[in-house]
């Protein structure tokens, strides 16, 4: 199961996602170039918690940023 996020639509430059340790299920990986959260297989029903930082790398108009997002994943 795997779901995009949907944080950087008006992002500028290189776009780069991480996942936070602290506070995140280990049953939860973020790809790092397309923002996918995949759940791993075998996973028991339930509610699980990711902290995913979202990086920019900005361009010449525009400062870098970043941002720590908290997503809810249910398994179902």
């Amino acid at each position: 199961v795997a779901a995009p996020l949907k944080f950087t639509s008006k992002a500028q430059g290189k776009v780069t996602y991480a996942k936070v340790a602290k506070g995140s299920a280990k049953c939860l990986t973020v790809n790092k170039t397309t923002g996918k959260v995949t759940v791993k297989k075998g996973t028991k029903k339930g509610t699980y918690t990711i902290k995913v930082k979202v990086k920019a790398a900005g361009n010449a108009n525009y400062k870098a940023g970043s941002k720590t997002v908290t997503c809810k994943v249910a398994v179902k």
